[in-house]
């Protein structure tokens, strides 16, 4: 028998995948349950709302995304300002497969964060997490750079990567844009 944390693990696991085909509003108790292929009731019996189902999900992100940090933080730190380009083009490229599907989750749960306080915590934990790891690798090269600045990189980060995956755009390459942007971002002082 399945401990209890590989079945959260399961049902959260095929709710980013249906997420990932049908979008946030299609992933329901029913629709996890034959995905799963667990009996009916069982979702619900483990996340008895959709808030909490939505919950369990960004805890699953958050897990996962943590793992992909911990390999993250662990790679030297970038050396140039180019090295700095490439690992920060590297991730809003990576926009094949998982990390697509991650990514489409958080878009989506992020949406419904706006409207649930509950959630949007644990968005911000999630945010919080690569904030801490984006930091240290652009601190490397930009040791001045302030966490408002930082911040900001972040969602400059957040914004090209919907753009990537959603739509295919900006044409210009993500390292071209960050080229444009991180000096004149990060290599001001902030007063």
């Amino acid at each position: 028998m399945p401990r209890k944390s590989d079945r959260r693990d399961l049902l959260a696991d095929t709710a980013l995948r249906l997420i990932d085909d049908s979008g946030l509003a299609q992933v329901t108790h029913r629709a996890i349950d034959k995905a799963a292929g667990v009996p009916d009731g069982t979702t619900s019996n483990y996340f008895r709302t959709r808030s909490a189902l939505y919950e369990a999900i960004v805890r699953r992100l958050l897990d996962l995304q943590l793992a992909d940090l911990d390999r993250l933080a662990v790679t030297p730190l970038p050396g140039s300002p180019a090295e700095l380009l490439d690992l920060l083009a590297a991730t809003v490229e990576a926009g094949d497969g998982t990390a697509r599907n991650r990514y489409l989750a958080r878009v989506e749960l992020s949406l419904e964060a706006a409207r649930n306080p509950g959630l949007a915590a644990l968005m911000r934990e999630m945010r919080a997490a690569a904030f801490q790891v984006i930091a240290r690798k652009a601190r490397a090269v930009h040791p001045h750079a302030t966490d408002e600045q930082l911040d900001a990189l972040g969602s400059v980060l957040t914004g090209l990567s919907l753009d990537r995956i959603t739509l295919g755009v900006p044409a210009m390459s993500p390292r071209d844009v960050l080229a444009a942007v991180i000096p004149a971002l990060l290599s001001q002082r902030h007063h």
